[in-house]
């Protein structure tokens, strides 16, 4: 009788452990992972998540294989350095004939001519001859800026349903300054589709946000300092849209002299970009469209600029201004956020 009675409470024992161990694992699929973060690579450049929401693991990993595939997806259709991509396809072909392109690719390059138009060329997508003269692209092209000037200019590139036309063979796209954008907003749908409300995406220093961070507070953004040596030049509060930044610190080159050139092209001079800007940061709704215009305010300068954005209420910019003895100066529009 003591054997069976031991024998019955082991394997109640038994049981409350086993329901234990099972309302542990229950709990915590249902809880969720909490505050889920992770990095990769993409265009040549870092990516970055931040999920402040609780999605479950088999959510969380379907996020991300999502994430990585639409990424994928961005650089198949924009990427210059891949030869099997459909920029370097149109760049390649050399013809005024409608070449055919996926509907996301067309959408961006459309834009693209949007806001080049809008900017009057400060930003332009058809600058690729001059991107690879000055060292900056994946091909080396030696022949003079003047000629190279004749196949740029936004006007030579049109738009009809899902096919590109060029009005001069040699024109060739280059959407660097609006493709991480796009890869920026493309991964936030990814996430926002999920049912996810409350996230940071960052690609290469471009950035969107959506709701609240993990300690309920709006996303605290950095903007970076212009110095060789610096981190954080301003911090700020966004809890939506998008922000990109365009500087002459971060990607340039040094010539003999000892100078430097940044590798932000004038479209209207051929020549690496040299104005009163250090560094500019948009604010938008969408980052693709924070991202082509801050390369089209650095191109313009600050006087410019400022006539551009009272036009533009759609935009808000922060600029780091060169002054004197290797200083900065800074001025904003009225609605960019408060700086901390």
């Amino acid at each position: 009788m003591l054997l069976a009675m031991k024998l019955k409470l082991s394997w109640k024992l038994v049981w409350v452990g086993v329901c234990a161990v099972l309302f542990v694992i229950v709990f915590f699929f249902f809880q969720g992972v909490r505050n889920p973060s992770w990095q990769g690579l993409t265009m040549g450049t870092s990516y970055s998540i931040t999920i402040a929401d609780r999605p479950r693991s088999a959510e969380l990993r379907a996020i991300q294989s999502a994430v990585e595939s639409r990424l994928e997806e961005v650089n198949a259709q924009m990427s210059t350095w891949d030869p099997d991509s459909e920029i370097s396809g149109f760049n390649r072909f050399k013809a005024c004939d409608a070449f055919s392109v996926s509907p996301e690719f067309a959408a961006v390059v459309q834009r693209a001519v949007e806001i080049a138009s809008a900017m009057d060329g400060a930003f332009d997508p058809t600058v690729k001859p001059l991107v690879d003269h000055w060292g900056f692209g994946p091909d080396a092209d030696p022949e003079p800026v003047a000629e190279l000037l004749k196949a740029v200019g936004w006007k030579k590139v049109r738009v009809e349903n899902n096919a590109l036309l060029k009005t001069n063979p040699d024109v060739q796209l280059d959407l660097a300054a609006i493709a991480k954008g796009y890869g920026v907003d493309a991964v936030a749908d990814v996430i926002a589709s999920s049912g996810f409300t409350n996230f940071l995406v960052e690609i290469g220093g471009e950035i969107r946000v959506s709701g609240l961070n993990r300690e309920k507070h709006s996303w605290r953004i950095g903007v970076e300092n212009p110095q060789p040596d610096g981190d954080i030049f301003q911090t700020l509060e966004l809890s939506s849209g998008g922000m990109a930044t365009s500087g002459d610190y971060r990607n340039f080159r040094v010539r003999t002299d000892g100078t430097r050139y940044s590798h932000i092209i004038d479209p209207a001079t051929g020549m690496p970009a040299e104005t009163d800007v250090a560094s500019v940061s948009v604010i938008s709704s969408a980052c693709m469209d924070a991202d082509a215009v801050a390369t089209g305010l650095f191109v313009m300068g600050a006087k410019k600029s400022f006539q551009w954005l009272e036009t533009h209420p759609e935009f808000e910019a922060f600029f780091i201004l060169h002054s004197t003895n290797q200083t900065f100066t800074v001025r904003a529009t009225p609605g960019f956020p408060e700086q901390q």
